[in-house]
């Protein structure tokens, strides 16, 4: 077996390092964004399908979520300005665990009944874990 050495440093290491970002974490964001008191932005926003899916779901409430160029050529950024829930009355879901999860409290936060929908049912316990 043949050892190997690690990379060190002789001295103090200035770097950038870009981390992907996470789509759960993103979902959560959106979430406390479209509820905050005022605009917020994302910056490198992990772009999915459940991700996507959450902004779609957020905007049919009546939330904005719009691109906004950012710092990152690859990826724009999301600029989220919140208000009065009150928009469709039908929000679909996908296939996305988190957006089933984390929709259905802030879509009773609407001035209106809403209908959160799934395109295929899948089994969730009745908490809402996932486990």
């Amino acid at each position: 077996m043949t050892d190997w050495l690690s990379p060190h440093a002789t001295g103090p290491v200035t770097a950038t390092v870009v981390l992907p970002g996470s789509k759960s974490l993103t979902n959560r964001y959106l979430v406390l964004a479209a509820l905050a008191s005022g605009t917020s932005r994302l910056r490198r926003p992990l772009r999915s399908r459940d991700t996507t899916l959450m902004a779609a779901a957020l905007r049919s409430l009546g939330a904005s979520v719009t691109d906004l160029p950012g710092s990152d050529a690859d990826c724009d950024d999301w600029l989220i300005v919140p208000a009065s829930l009150s928009g469709a009355t039908s929000v679909d879901c996908g296939l996305a665990g988190t957006v089933m999860r984390f929709l259905p409290p802030v879509a009773a936060l609407a001035q209106r009944p809403r209908r959160v929908r799934r395109r295929r049912p899948r089994p969730l316990p009745p908490d809402g874990s996932g486990h």
